[in-house]
């Protein structure tokens, strides 16, 4: 009430009243907020099909378009000469443009270079419904260019994030993720920059479906000395299985996947590449069973892999990505395997006191 023109508290039974009311409407104004948030939020229901665009060309500090990422973005050869560090990539006679976000590389030799490859960004509701992940439009190029000057400095190495395909300004389809496609197109583009920069090895870092692309790479390339995989998606079918089983609706083509578990038989042995697994037992997004099972079959293939149980920190125990590219880091200064063993327990250690 207002008493001499100054506001003064209300009273009494109907300043009770008022009081109710006044918490019902702020009650029912974030019931309609969130509702509104949730009706803004792009999905797409199982089985609708997806409305590709041109792709966008993000600079600096300019987001990264959810939309994109959710209905997938088609390129030409001369659009990609305008993107920076854009790579036109073809297979099976469809091509697309591959953004590459670098850090330390020199114009004319690079013998040793790191490359990262992210988790996914789209994720499935119980009923199939597509959408992505909260915080994606907030990342931008100078974010990744950021992150990888912080993994060049650790590893005094040069580093590049490789977008996959639909993602982060790459074009292609994310809604085709896991399949041989996505896996080719990473590979040929890791062709163009051994080409334009004169790479000698790589080093690959993959966290999450990311780590499905390094494995999988592991399997087809020469020219890669170590990879760390953390929280990695190593057993797609395992682990596809395992989700289709909690979902009301099926929604995924199991054939149409490439498993890297089927073919770590054809991993290169002269020399061996030095690989780290890195996961959480209580895993909420890939089960720790199915990384193990990996782990347990690089051994049978005569493989020594380092395998290093952590605790993630994130509600999900899933988020393993930077100490995934801290061993990348140390296998690229040369560390001896005891050495990132022991730096990687500290470093759980410390996370979780």
């Amino acid at each position: 009430m207002r008493l001499n023109g100054r506001l003064e508290p209300v009273t009494g039974r109907s300043g009770w009243h008022m009081q109710r009311l006044s918490r019902w409407a702020i009650a029912v104004l974030m019931v309609g907020q969130a509702q509104a948030a949730l009706a803004q939020r792009l999905e797409l229901p199982a089985g609708a099909p997806t409305t590709p665009r041109e792709l966008a060309i993000p600079r600096a500090g300019e987001p990264f378009d959810p939309y994109e990422a959710l209905h997938g973005s088609r390129s030409s050869p001369a659009q990609c000469l305008t993107v920076p560090d854009g790579f036109w990539v073809e297979f099976d006679g469809k091509g697309d443009c591959i953004r590459a976000y670098s850090h330390g590389l020199n114009s004319a030799e690079n013998p040793v270079v790191l490359v990262y490859f992210s988790g996914d960004v789209m994720l499935k509701t119980r009923t199939a419904v597509r959408f992505i992940a909260p915080g994606y439009e907030r990342r931008s190029p100078d974010g990744l260019q950021r992150d990888m000057a912080r993994w060049s400095r650790e590893a005094g190495r040069p580093t590049i994030f490789l977008a996959r395909p639909g993602m982060y300004g790459s074009s292609g389809d994310h809604n085709a993720r896991r399949e041989l496609r996505e896996v080719m197109l990473m590979d040929r583009a890791l062709n163009a920059i051994k080409n334009r920069y004169g790479v000698s090895r790589f080093i690959l870092a993959g966290q999450s479906g990311g780590g499905q692309i390094a494995a999988a790479l592991l399997n087809r390339r020469h020219d890669i000395s170590a990879a760390a995989l953390s929280s990695a998606l190593l057993s797609v079918r395992e682990v596809t299985r395992h989700w289709d089983k909690r979902r009301t609706v099926q929604s995924t083509n199991i054939q149409a996947l490439h498993d890297p578990i089927d073919h770590v038989g054809r991993i290169p042995t002269q020399p061996r590449p030095s690989i780290v697994v890195l996961s959480d037992r209580e895993d909420r997004i890939v089960p720790y069973e199915s990384q193990l099972a990996y782990v347990r079959r690089l051994q049978a293939t005569g493989f020594e892999p380092l395998h290093v149980l952590m605790t993630a920190a994130d509600k999900t125990r899933h988020g393993l990505a930077r100490h995934g590219q801290r061993a990348a880091a140390m296998m690229a200064r040369g560390e001896p395997t005891a050495t990132i063993r022991a730096e990687l327990e500290k470093q759980a250690s410390q996370a979780n006191p």
